[in-house]
């Protein structure tokens, strides 16, 4: 499951909330424009800390660009992603990756969520791919 690192629930209760001027609900800071990226960490993330992320050659520092957009959430429901083609790193580092969690970030590498990957750590020889298949994250508040 997904989690809320403690600044984007700083920012929803903010503007979900009368903490504005005369009681009036509080701003939220918007993200940066461009594309959200998934950034693959070789350790837990947390709610107040990103995990370490991965090196070498086939990773891109601060993450992948996510190609499309997810279809919004109705009704609550969750929003999943990729929307609409895989994401795939290939390990060229001449070593192993573990990769245990990633972090959903904004072109700016402001966090929105967090979580740990199903059977983490996962462990990606040299050259091998890690494949994050269409519709393999799941996000909800439940």
């Amino acid at each position: 499951m997904a989690g809320i690192p403690q600044s984007m629930a700083s920012n929803i209760l903010n503007a979900t909330t009368p903490t504005g001027t005369s009681g009036a609900p509080g701003t939220f800071t918007a993200f940066a424009g461009s594309a959200m990226k998934v950034r693959l960490n070789s350790t837990s993330s947390t709610a107040s800390a990103q995990g370490t992320q991965l090196t070498g050659t086939g990773y891109t520092a601060g993450g992948t660009a996510v190609p499309a957009a997810s279809t919004a959430s109705s009704s609550g429901s969750a929003v999943t992603l990729p929307a609409t083609s895989a994401l795939s790193w290939t390990n060229g580092s001449g070593g192993t990756w573990s990769i245990q969690s990633f972090d959903l970030t904004d072109s700016a590498a402001a966090r929105s969520w967090y979580g740990d990957f199903n059977g983490a750590p996962i462990s990606i020889a040299n050259g091998n791919t890690f494949t994050l298949a269409v519709g393999a994250i799941s996000i909800g508040l439940s």
